[in-house]
């Protein structure tokens, strides 16, 4: 501990945990490092399931809505000596923005008032950033027409404008051109408590983000750089994103840097900081459009990219420690004040749950992201953006290939996300790239890997590769693709080099035939095994928020329980995946999981006891008695019309089973409820009704398994209505609520245990829960005792 620091501390926790869920994770390291430290720790958390498996580290767990008003409650019921925001999304700067002068003698760790207000109030973010010489675009914010207008005849257009309205919300930033289109945006319905927000539009300019770190003695470093493929006028989460930003030459680098840790010393930032860039390469402009001082989506995307342990440094500057003198798990000393230096390129490339075109502008469309990394952008864009198996880009180009001249020069006049594939369409057809960078705002060196992507197809699609260009191809992440003979019918083609302390390894293999581009990358070069048997762990792809969420969870129970049964564990992923620090040693990342052994050799097959498979396939494989499969399936679907439902966890041996936890649904008065742990409140005749229909759903099942089993009371008769084989998205419900841990029972009897033969109903639902969570409408939580509980339970069961 440092001195005059603080010995309990309050964490402002995120708001909704499937839009939080990098900072569910980071949250993860900050309060294990703080627990280690010897902090006294408490969470004001909306969604309990967005703590992950950190609750045990927690002194003090509150689920109720994040808002100033029950922060400043908890400060003057339970007096912590500090208050950490950097773990909350925006939200809980707001929260630091409120609290100004209502505390006391609390401290503000990280975000400090000024910074926190300045997130919000344009005008003082603007005088702040003027009044010390950084760049930054002017702005107005007023509802009196008159001083609107007279604005926009000093910058001229073309402009952006929004609708503030007194809760923080807006309407998002619309693009004017000229007079016409602003009358028509001011003719829109008035709202009271709204304010209209005009500032100079930079639309087309090139969008990079900067990311720093600050000790309270002014000792900073640049963490990391961002760059938006697209430019700006598509919103940050729809766009491509590429680190390091590879398009700045040093001395636009070293500018932008020079701004970065000014603004953070400007606002006296101890922590984090990310300042976004806006930047006209042509007149080499560039305006601070808005700077993030807490962790957020970028740094958890960051820690990927630099293995720079972001959350846990954090939190130490935020209490004092130097930059150079920082401490990670375990005591290990870490010098924050080297930059990381990183020979690779790592990628953020957004997901859409729906197939087809969506436009793209100012607001967010897309659901989810893939993070993929190698050595050049053409590898990056044959496993992320250009990835068929991703993306299903070869029925887009299809489609592109039908269209005229005119109606694809449409296509990219009017960003999609289909836009990386109309550029290779509009490359095919010899449009000019200057006239496509000029049109598009992307830059030329995109550009000229969209033109390499191009030839190297070519290529393949003539069958000229020979050993005269095969490294070539294995350079863009080109493996086993299309029909060459060569990639096909030779052996495995490896090249290595170092990547942050790991080695990235291409491979094509006859046995996997994979009409895309593909490439295995980031193996450990120094992978240290030890004697004792292994269990490797695959993990899944990544298509949505809740998959991202259930998979972290499962993978960490599963380190931990693995560990402490005895085994070495081995976390092997065909897509990037940030654990907990103190489990990141445990982790392999590489493409294709299906191929990890018997192609690549990695891990001697005689040490391997068990391989589980919580991934979604990518081939077609045998089934193997050496794999235990954990990815949900679903058995059975019928649909009966009820207001109550159960749904139950049950582990089993193939003989005997355990339901240690049964969460209770029901619909009333045009709201849903959802009590965890019920089976300490089901009747006893419910419990023998209930283990007969489960008894009838595992007769014909004798191995070891996990299942999820949903039933519904239909005329006063219990009936199983869904059952799924497998680890389902109820597992963090199942596993926070219950007491008896379904991920550490499953993994014992993975290993051999058994459940003891007639055992009592008591036995087979039996769990020492004495808090349980109640979720009204899917969003509101509450922790609530027994007694409570049994209240509640009382008022919707009558």
């Amino acid at each position: 501990m440092v001195e005059n620091e603080p010995h309990s501390i309050l964490v402002i926790g995120p708001t909704t945990s499937d839009k939080n869920i990098d900072l569910s994770t980071a949250m993860y390291d900050t309060v294990e490092i703080l627990h280690q430290l010897g902090y006294k720790i408490s969470v004001i958390v909306e969604d309990p399931t967005s703590l992950l498996s950190s609750g045990k580290f927690f002194d003090r767990i509150v689920v109720q809505r994040v808002t100033g008003e029950h922060v400043l409650q908890y400060v003057q019921e339970f007096h912590p000596d500090a208050i950490l925001p950097t773990v909350g999304d925006r939200n809980a700067l707001g929260i630091v923005s409120s609290l100004n002068g209502k505390i006391g003698s609390v401290k503000i760790l990280g975000s400090n008032y000024m910074a926190s207000l300045a997130t919000f109030k344009r005008e003082l973010f603007i005088k702040k950033l003027t009044d010390n010489k950084l760049p930054v675009i002017n702005f107005v914010s007023s509802d009196d027409e008159k001083e609107i207008y007279s604005f926009i005849r000093s910058i001229g257009f073309p402009i952006i404008a929004r609708r503030r309205y007194s809760n923080r919300h807006s309407s998002g930033w619309t693009n004017i051109n000229n007079l016409f289109e602003l009358d028509n945006f001011m003719a829109l319905e008035d709202i009271e408590d709204s304010k209209i927000e005009i500032e100079r539009s930079i639309r087309g300019f090139s969008e990079y983000s900067f990311t720093v770190v600050r000790d309270k003695f002014d000792n900073s470093a640049l963490i990391g750089t961002i760059e938006d493929i697209e430019p700006i006028g598509i919103h940050h989460l729809d766009s491509n994103l590429i680190s390091p930003a590879i398009s700045l030459n040093d001395s636009k680098l070293q500018k932008m840097r020079t701004a970065s840790l000014k603004l953070a010393q400007v606002f006296d930032i101890i922590g984090i900081c990310t300042v976004h860039f806006a930047y006209n390469h042509k007149t080499n402009e560039y305006f601070i459009t808005e700077f993030i001082p807490r962790l957020s989506e970028e740094t958890k995307f960051l820690e990927y990219a630099t293995s720079y342990p972001i959350a846990t440094a954090v939190v130490e500057l935020s209490l004092g420690y130097r930059l150079d003198k920082l401490q990670l798990d375990g005591g290990r000393v870490f010098n924050g004040a080297s930059e990381p230096f990183v020979d690779h390129i790592t990628s953020r490339f957004p997901q859409w749950s729906k197939s087809g075109q969506k436009y793209l502008g100012p607001s967010k469309t897309s659901d989810s992201s893939i993070v993929v990394n190698g050595f050049s952008i053409e590898e990056v864009f044959n496993k992320g953006a250009l990835n068929d198996k991703l993306n299903n880009n070869q029925k887009r180009r299809e489609k592109l290939q039908q269209l005229d001249d005119d109606e694809l020069f449409e296509k990219i006049i009017h960003p999609t996300n289909w836009m990386l594939d109309v550029l290779l369409e509009a490359l095919r057809r010899r449009f000019e790239m200057p006239v496509l960078s000029e049109i598009t705002g992307i830059n030329m060196p995109y550009l000229t890997v969209l033109k390499n992507l191009l030839e190297v197809k070519q290529l393949i699609d003539s069958n000229e590769v020979g050993t005269e260009n095969i490294e070539r191809l294995v350079e863009m992440g080109v493996k086993g693709i299309g029909q060459s003979k060569l990639l096909l019918n030779s052996d495995d083609v490896v090249t290595k080099t170092v990547v942050k302390s790991k080695r990235a390894i291409s491979v094509s293999n006859k046995n996997y035939n994979n009409q895309n581009f593909f490439v295995t990358a980031g193996i450990d070069s120094d992978l240290e095994l030890n004697d004792k048997n292994k269990i490797i762990v695959r993990s899944p792809i990544i298509t949505t928020k809740t998959d991202i969420m259930v998979r972290q969870f499962v993978l960490m129970q599963l380190i931990k329980s693995i560990a402490q049964n005895g085994l070495e564990v081995i976390v092997i992923g065909r897509e990037p995946w940030t654990p907990p620090l103190s489990s990141r040693e445990k982790v392999i990342e590489i493409d294709d999981p299906y191929m990890e052994m018997k192609s690549l050799n990695l891990i001697p097959e005689d040490s391997v006891f068990k391989v589980i498979d919580f991934s979604k396939h990518l081939t077609d494989l045998e089934k193997s008695n050496d794999v235990f499969q954990i990815n949900a399936r679903q058995l059975k679907s019928i649909d009966i019309p009820s207001e109550i439902s159960l749904r139950a966890m049950v582990v089993t041996d193939g003989n005997n089973y355990l339901v240690p936890s049964v969460i209770y649904r029901q619909e009333k008065d045009g709201h849903s409820f959802e009590v965890s742990s019920y089976n300490n409140f089901l009747p006893v005749e419910d419990r023998s009704i209930i283990s007969k229909l489960i008894e009838q759903e595992l007769e014909d099942n004798h191995e070891v398994n996990v299942f999820n089993f949903e039933f519904v009371r239909s005329n006063d008769h219990w009936v199983i209505t869904k059952s799924f084989e497998g680890m389902t998205n109820d597992i963090i419900r199942h596993e926070l609520a219950s007491s008896v841990h379904v991920i550490d029972t499953l993994v014992k009897l993975i290993l051999g245990n058994k459940i003891e033969d007639n055992k009592t109903l008591e036995e087979i639902f039996n769990n020492q829960d004495s808090r349980y969570l109640m979720t009204i409408d899917d969003k509101r939580y509450n922790l609530l005792d027994f007694e409570d509980t049994k209240e509640q339970l009382s008022k919707l069961i009558k």
